[in-house]
């Protein structure tokens, strides 16, 4: 199922609001980039959250 029907939509937006929360107490500026950094290197957010 594409992300874009059902409960999709709101899932990836869940997704991305914790991510940000995440760069925020880690002290990142650059919110865009970091972003771009853990789509291409999900380890990243793992790490982010001491998994």
């Amino acid at each position: 199922m594409p992300p874009h029907t059902g409960q999709g939509p709101r899932a990836m937006a869940t997704l991305r609001n914790l991510a940000i929360s995440l760069f925020r107490l880690h002290n990142v500026n650059n919110m865009a980039q970091a972003l771009r950094s853990c789509s291409r290197k999900p380890k990243r957010a793992l790490q982010l959250l001491g998994l």
